[in-house]
C-alpha cells in the first residue's frame, strides 16, 4: 500500500473537499482524486461518498482514519526525533486563526518567517469552524475560544475587546 495515498486520504478526510484537500497539499485537485482512486482500488473499498457537499467518509472510511491518524503520528515522532539537518527549521506547520486576523495581521508575520527559514512550509488555515488539534488538522490555533479538554499548551495573547459603533439614528431604528 502506498504511504502517500494514504495521506491524500487523510487530508480529504480532515478538509471535506477535495480542492481544499489539493491546495492543502500543494497539488492539483486531479492528483487527489487519482490518489484517491488508486487506494479505493488497492484497497477494493469505498471509502467516500461524493456529494454535492464535498467528500463523506464511509464506514470503512472512518474505519481507516485512526489507523491512518496513528501512521501520521509516528512519522510526526520519527521526524522530530531526528537531529535538525542543516540550519534552521524544516517541516510543515498548519496554523489556524480565524479568517480576519490571520489575513490582517498574521499573514504578513508569516511571510517573514517563510523568508528566514526557507525549508519550513507554513499552512494558514481560515477558521470559521471549530478545528481538532488532536486529529492535527492544525498544529498551532489562534482563536478565541479556550479548549475544553485535552494536553494543549494555552498562551493568553492579548485581551480582546469588541465595540459596538453605530449613529443613534441607526440605533433608533
Amino acid at each position: 500500500m502506498d504511504w502517500d495515498n494514504l495521506r491524500y486520504f487523510l487530508e480529504v478526510a480532515r478538509a471535506g473537499r477535495l480542492t481544499t484537500a489539493a491546495r492543502r497539499l500543494a497539488v492539483d485537485h486531479t492528483t487527489v482524486s487519482r490518489r484517491l482512486q488508486a487506494l479505493e482500488k488497492s484497497m477494493g473499498l469505498q471509502l467516500f461518498l461524493r456529494e454535492p457537499g464535498g467528500y463523506k467518509l464511509t464506514e470503512a472510511g472512518r474505519n481507516l482514519l485512526p489507523r491512518v491518524e496513528a501512521m501520521e503520528s509516528a512519522s510526526v515522532a520519527i521526524e522530530h526525533s531526528l537531529p535538525s539537518m542543516g540550519d534552521g527549521l524544516s517541516g510543515q506547520v498548519r496554523i489556524g486563526a480565524t479568517e480576519g486576523y490571520g489575513t490582517v495581521m498574521l499573514a504578513g508575520q508569516l511571510t517573514g518567517l517563510s523568508r528566514r527559514y526557507p525549508h519550513l512550509n507554513i499552512d494558514l488555515l481560515a477558521l470559521p469552524r471549530a478545528v481538532r488539534l488532536s486529529r492535527h488538522e492544525a498544529d498551532i490555533v489562534i482563536t478565541l475560544e479556550r479548549p475544553e479538554r485535552g494536553p494543549f499548551i494555552i498562551t493568553r495573547l492579548t485581551d480582546y475587546v469588541l465595540r459596538l459603533y453605530a449613529s443613534p439614528a441607526y440605533l433608533d431604528e
